[in-house]
């Protein structure tokens, strides 16, 4: 019979290896925490092992509520996973989570209790897009409760998160995104929004790219970091997969605009008291990164006087590769362009813009292929 004593956030914890189930096999153990200070978990953990070498049954570890295990859970979590997606557990638990679940013993949890407060959340008008984020955390941490002994069963298991409405996708078509750029007069801003279109680009791959990463003689640009939230602002990131990291052709008229934005930012460069060089593309008159906010505020205020209708900045994205997929160009070369890590994501996401690829695949058929016609004999 084996005991160890483990740090978990800024308490103390202890499992205790307590054989295989009966039933399945399984290796089980049993575990407690919430202790203040490691002398306080080696002294429980004594007195377990001395009950259960005297046939005494381990009492279950129930007094652990749900907000101070998913307060422990997400300090444990934050080696996994990156700053952005830590800040966003991070505000699931503490604004949702704890609010509605925390007072509740983590052993004591129910599917009907993750039920009642999924519709109490619709009910306030929160997004079933947020309910389903708040079950995912959810699941993800009852999950490894479960595996540290911590809880009977993962409750969220045995629920089903709201569905959430497939939101319609909205793109312009060449006439619009032309219109755009006839009545987009800040030079400053012309530049990113025009390699957006044309590259397909995300706003962070934008907000990161550097003079260094563009080869103007061979008209490409090699995307290799990201600009993200940290934990304090944001940070220059490697792209989440490898299919994030690559290279995009570029046009002659893009080429062209690039050019002369680079000239328009030596002029800035010289006429800056201080200017950093971070060796940005897109960043602000003293050389430091533009933040998606300021992009998103001129962005918004384009639309104030055009007749234009209104698409997000990443619509942008989704414009190019519809206008790409129309234009005939083959899948797989949207979707390195995109930096998807399969075609089928390209296909599944953009296929519903282009209505009519059935019949005009039916009919290039035909023209291929001239089969003879079949007749019946008298």
């Amino acid at each position: 019979m084996r005991g160890c004593i483990i740090k978990r956030g800024k308490k103390w914890a202890f499992v205790v290896e307590a054989g295989k189930h009966p039933v399945t096999g399984r290796r089980r153990q049993k575990w407690r925490s919430g202790f203040a200070t490691k002398a306080e978990a080696e002294a429980e953990l004594a007195k377990t092992l001395a009950a259960m070498g005297q046939g005494m049954k381990v009492p279950n570890p129930t007094n652990e509520t749900v907000a101070s295990y998913f307060v422990n859970w997400l300090t444990y979590k934050k080696q996994y996973v990156r700053p952005g997606t830590y800040s966003t557990y991070g505000w699931l638990v503490n604004y949702h989570i704890v609010p509605r679940l925390g007072s509740i013993k983590l052993g004591k949890l129910t599917p009907q209790m993750l039920l009642s407060v999924y519709e109490e959340m619709l009910e306030d008008g929160l997004a079933p897009q947020t309910v389903k984020h708040v079950h995912k955390v959810l699941h993800d941490g009852l999950e490894t409760a479960t595996k540290w002994g911590l809880a009977e069963m993962n409750a969220a298991k045995l629920v089903k998160a709201p569905k959430v409405p497939k939101r319609e996708m909205r793109v312009w078509d060449e006439q619009q995104l032309a219109q755009f750029f006839r009545e987009f007069k800040n030079p400053r801003y012309y530049a990113i929004f025009f390699l957006a279109a044309t590259t397909g680009m995300r706003r962070g791959e934008l907000l990161a790219l550097k003079w260094a990463d563009i080869d103007f003689e061979n008209a490409k640009l090699t995307v290799r970091r990201s600009y993200v939230r940290g934990y304090n602002g944001y940070v220059f990131q490697e792209p989440k997969t490898a299919a994030g990291i690559r290279n995009i052709a570029l046009s002659p008229q893009t080429v062209a605009v690039l050019r002369k934005h680079r000239v328009w930012q030596m002029e800035d460069r010289l006429a800056a008291p201080a200017f950093e060089d971070y060796g940005l593309v897109f960043c602000q008159r003293n050389g430091k990164p533009l933040t998606p906010q300021q992009l998103e505020g001129v962005w918004r205020h384009f639309f104030k006087k055009s007749s234009l209708p209104y698409i997000r900045i990443h619509d942008l994205r989704h414009t190019h590769a519809s206008l790409l997929l129309k234009a005939g160009v083959h899948p797989k070369v949207v979707s390195e362009r995109l930096g998807h890590s399969s075609v089928t994501i390209t296909l599944d996401r953009y296929s519903h813009l282009l209505p009519g690829l059935q019949e005009a695949a039916a009919a290039k058929f035909d023209e291929l292929v001239r089969l003879p016609a079949v007749h019946r004999q008298a």
